[in-house]
C-alpha cells in the first residue's frame, strides 16, 4: 500500500514538474513574441445605457515600442474629443508575461502593475483587454 501511495505521488510531483516547465516555456515565448515596435488602437465602447454622444469618438492610436529588457514604451496620440484624452502621452514601463494570458505593466516600484489580458496572440497581431471595456489592437 505504502509503494502505491509512493508512486502516486511521485507520478503528481512529475506531472506538476512538467506542467510548471510547459508554463513557463509557454511565457517565454509569447515574451519573445511581443518583443519589437507595434502599432496600437485602442478601442472602447459606449455604454448601452447611456445617451449616445456623436461628438465622442471612442478609438485612439498610437505606438509601443517592447524591448526584451522589460521596458515598453508607449505613444498615445490623444485628440479633441477622444474618449481617452486631448494629449499625447508617451510612458515609458516595465513589462512582463507571468502567465500565458496576462502581460503586466508596472512603473519602478510598483508591486501590482497594470494587468492586461491576452484574449488573442497571432503572426504579427495581438488584441488585449484593459478591464471590462478597453480593447487594444496591437500589429507589426
Amino acid at each position: 500500500m505504502n509503494k502505491i501511495r509512493l508512486s502516486l505521488v511521485l507520478i503528481f510531483a512529475l506531472f506538476t514538474i512538467y506542467s510548471c516547465d510547459s508554463t513557463k516555456e509557454k511565457t517565454t515565448e509569447i515574451s519573445e513574441s511581443l518583443v519589437g515596435d507595434w502599432q496600437v488602437q485602442w478601442i472602447t465602447y459606449p455604454d448601452k445605457n447611456a445617451p449616445t454622444n456623436d461628438s465622442i469618438n471612442y478609438t485612439m492610436n498610437g505606438e509601443m515600442n517592447i524591448k526584451a529588457n522589460g521596458k515598453i514604451t508607449i505613444n498615445a496620440f490623444g485628440y479633441k474629443n477622444c474618449i481617452f484624452g486631448a494629449d499625447t502621452l508617451i510612458h515609458t514601463l516595465n513589462w512582463e508575461v507571468p502567465s500565458d494570458t496576462i502581460l503586466n505593466l508596472t512603473n519602478d516600484g510598483d508591486k501590482y502593475g497594470i494587468p492586461y489580458t491576452i484574449l488573442e496572440m497571432a503572426n504579427n497581431k495581438v488584441k488585449l483587454q484593459l478591464v471590462d471595456d478597453v480593447y487594444l489592437f496591437l500589429t507589426k
